[in-house]
């Protein structure tokens, strides 16, 4: 069983979420200066390691251009097609529409 813990501020035009996953802890926040002052504040209780910006997190891929942010799980697939050797094989199209939304039906 996964416990995945996450808590949200959001006060005074501020969004701060904490994500906490076994012993990693991944800080985001709308104000630099806030996220700092967390982190201060949790290396008074408790030996921390800050990694900087995240790359990677629970196989999700995040990624950064200008000030949009996107997931992937590109690499994870990169790996899988490697382990088969079928990173060289050539591309096919779908006629699936790439922005259709899927809709699990349930019985």
């Amino acid at each position: 069983m996964q416990l995945i813990n996450v808590f949200i501020l959001n006060k005074l035009k501020m969004i701060m979420t904490l994500c906490l996953y076994i012993d990693d802890i991944m800080i985001l926040g709308s104000k630099i200066q806030v996220i700092n002052i967390t982190k201060s504040l949790l290396s008074k209780h408790f030996n921390i390691k800050d990694l900087s910006s995240v790359n990677v997190i629970l196989g999700i891929k995040l990624l950064k251009k200008n000030s949009e942010f996107s997931l992937t799980q590109s690499h994870y697939i990169e790996k899988i097609l490697k382990s088969l050797n079928y990173l060289d094989v050539s591309t096919i199209y779908s006629t699936f529409e790439p922005i259709v939304l899927l809709n699990l039906l349930l019985n």
